[in-house]
C-alpha cells in the first residue's frame, strides 16, 4: 500500500481516541508514525535495488519489528513532547499493526513470522494502490473537532469492503472453474489481485503439463493477457539454481515461479520467473543462471521491468 493510504489510516486509528485532530496532539503522531515507520526499510535501496528487495517487507514488517518499531516511535514522543512513553505505545503499535495488516492483504505479503520463518504471508485480496481504502479515510482529516465519528465509519466501511473483495475473488474462482472445467484439486487454480482494475483477477491454473496465466474481468466476464508456459524436468541443473545464493533470494521473493532450462552455444541456463506480476504478458521479476558444460554457476543476473541486475554467482 501507498505511503498516503497508510498515514491516513494511521490518523484514523489516532481518531479512535476521539480527541480533536491536531499535528500537536501525540496520540496522533505516535498513531501516524506507527503507520509510517515500517517503510523505512525503503532505506536499503541505497544499497541497490536487490538489496532493497531482500529487505522490503522483511524484518521491518513482521510481529517483532513492529514491536520494536512501536517502542522506538514511543520514544520519539517521549522526546518531543516529555510525556510518558507508555501511554503512547498503544497508539504507535495500533498504528504499526494496521500497516502490516494491509500489507498482508495484498500479493506481495510480508514475513510476518521473521525471524523464524522467511516465508511470506499474503491475503491476495487488496491492489497494490487501492483508491477506495483512500476514499474511505480521507473525510477524517476534515473532521478536525470529532474525528472519531468519521474514523468508525471508515473502519466498518473497510472492513464490508474487504468482505466484498473476499466475495469477488470466490465469484472469480467459481467462474473460472466452470470456464476452464477444473475440478476442485489443492493448488490447482490461484486467484490474485491484478495490479490495475477494482474488478480485474489474476488467475494461474496449474496442470500436469503447462500453466495457463490470466487475468479475468468480473464484471464483462472477459479474460485477456493469456499466456501458457509449458512445464519442464526439475533436473539436476534447475536444484543446483535454485540452492544458490541467487535462487534463495528469488524464492525469499516468492514462492509463485516457474522455470525453464535450455542449452545455447555450449552454455547452460535455466529461468525464473515470478508468475505473480506480469505487464502486457511480460513479467516484472526474472532470473538468470549461465552455467558452464561442467555445471558450474558462472552468472547469474536479475531483471525487472527496467533494469538487469548482475548478481554474484554463488
Amino acid at each position: 500500500m501507498d505511503p498516503v493510504t497508510h498515514a491516513l489510516v494511521g490518523l484514523g486509528v489516532g481518531a479512535l481516541s476521539g480527541q480533536a485532530l491536531s499535528p500537536y496532539n501525540p496520540v496522533y503522531c505516535a498513531a501516524v508514525l506507527g503507520a509510517l515507520a515500517p517503510d523505512l526499510d525503503v532505506l536499503a535501496m541505497l544499497r541497490g535495488r536487490v538489496s532493497f528487495m531482500r529487505q522490503h517487507r522483511g524484518a521491518s514488517h513482521s510481529l517483532a519489528g513492529i514491536m520494536l518499531i512501536s517502542l522506538a516511535v514511543s520514544l520519539i514522543i517521549y522526546i518531543d513532547f516529555a510525556v510518558s512513553p507508555w501511554l503512547y505505545l498503544p497508539w504507535a503499535l495500533a498504528g504499526a499493526c494496521s500497516h502490516v495488516t494491509l500489507d498482508c492483504l495484498n500479493s506481495y505479503g510480508t514475513q510476518l513470522w521473521w525471524p523464524f520463518s522467511r516465508k511470506r504471508i499474503a491475503g491476495n485480496l487488496l491492489m497494490f494502490m487501492d483508491p477506495l481504502l483512500f476514499s474511505f479515510f480521507l473525510p477524517v482529516i476534515f473532521c478536525r473537532r470529532e474525528p472519531q465519528t468519521a474514523a468508525l465509519a471508515a473502519l466498518l466501511t473497510t472492513a464490508c469492503y474487504l468482505a466484498l473483495r473476499g466475495r469477488m475473488r470466490s465469484q472469480a474462482n467459481r467462474f473460472l472453474q466452470a470456464e476452464y472445467n477444473i475440478k476442485q484439486e489443492k493448488g490447482m487454480l490461484i486467484v490474485l489481485p491484478a495490479l490495475h482494475g477494482l474488478a480485474s483477477w489474476d488467475f494461474r491454473i496449474e496442470g500436469s503439463q503447462r500453466i495457463l496465466l490470466g487475468t479475468l474481468n468480473l464484471l464483462r466476464h472477459k479474460i485477456s493477457n493469456s499466456i501458457t508456459l509449458e512445464r519442464q524436468a526439475h533436473t539436476e541443473l534447475v536444484e543446483k539454481a535454485l540452492q544458490s545464493g541467487a535462487g534463495r533470494f528469488f524464492r525469499q521473493l516468492t514462492a509463485h515461479y516457474h522455470f525453464t532450462h535450455w542449452e545455447e552455444k555450449g552454455r547452460l541456463f535455466v529461468r525464473l520467473l515470478d508468475l505473480r506480476f506480469q505487464k502486457q504478458r511480460d513479467f516484472f521479476y526474472r532470473l538468470t543462471f549461465v552455467f558452464n558444460e561442467q555445471l558450474n554457476l558462472e552468472e547469474a543476473s536479475f531483471h525487472t521491468l527496467q533494469e538487469t541486475i548482475p548478481l554474484e554467482p554463488r
